[in-house]
């Protein structure tokens, strides 16, 4: 929709995510953290970092509470790897 909500499943209205919030782009069926909303881009960073990615604000929306446990542990992991 133009004011910046989508419909969930369940037809009711879905706000934008917030930056830092955990996502799913639901085009490329991933999980990442909202960085920056330009518009109706969105910029997407993988849990564990790495290079962001562009999504089209409409097609990400806020992850179930398992998935934002997903994410949390895959970075957490990610930092365990790199720390000496």
């Amino acid at each position: 929709m133009e004011d910046g909500t989508e419909k969930s499943g369940q037809g009711q209205p879905r706000s934008a995510p917030e930056v830092g919030a955990v996502v799913r782009d639901s085009v490329r069926e991933r999980l990442g953290v909202l960085v920056e909303v330009d518009g109706p881009v969105a910029h997407v960073r993988p849990p564990e970092g790495g290079t962001p990615w562009l999504a089209r604000l409409a097609d990400v929306y806020a992850a179930c509470p398992m998935d934002e446990l997903r994410a949390k542990v895959a970075e957490l992991n990610a930092r365990r790897r790199f720390t000496p």
